[in-house]
């Protein structure tokens, strides 16, 4: 949703410039509902990272990636957070009446190359290759903070991805 800031961090008061249509639906999204919010009706808008947990486990996501080249460096920075997180966020931002848009990710953002070549070498996969002369595609590459929803007093289950 932040866009490409060049792997600067970015938080929930950066400048919003999302590279595709559905990062301008959730952006549109979240305004509508932060519109309704009243005193009697509190909205919070968890901004989610990539998700991973059980049935979305980076292996199956990132398996098929096994001896391709990709394009870009792999410098680009990615944010994910683990399907126990969100669960115990929306449980935290119900009990905390939680009002306003919270970052939810992990404590950690990585870079896409050592979040692969960690990845595919627990898991006894082929290497990934990056050839530098072309250019990434990703859309995302900014390090987005959860320290405001940590300063309210979430602590996450999976701060950082463990291979």
């Amino acid at each position: 949703m932040y866009g490409d800031k060049n792997g600067e961090w970015v938080d929930e008061n950066s400048s919003i410039t999302p590279n595709n249509e559905n990062g301008n639906i959730l952006y549109e999204t979240e305004q509508v509902l932060l519109s309704a919010s009243t005193p009697q009706r509190r909205v919070c808008i968890l901004r989610l990272g990539g998700i991973y947990g059980p049935g979305r486990e980076l292996v199956k996501i990132f398996s098929r990636w096994e001896g391709q080249t990709r394009p870009g460096s792999g410098d680009h920075v990615t944010n994910w957070i683990h399907l126990d997180d969100i669960v115990g966020a929306l449980e935290f931002a119900k009990k905390k009446h939680l009002q306003g848009i919270y970052n939810l990710v992990s404590n950690v953002a990585i870079i896409s190359r050592e979040l692969l070549d960690g990845l595919h070498k627990y898991h006894g996969l082929g290497k990934i290759y990056w050839d530098g002369s072309t250019t990434s595609r990703s859309p995302f590459n900014a390090r987005v903070s959860n320290q405001k929803l940590r300063n309210e007093g979430f602590e996450l289950v999976h701060p950082e991805i463990v291979f």
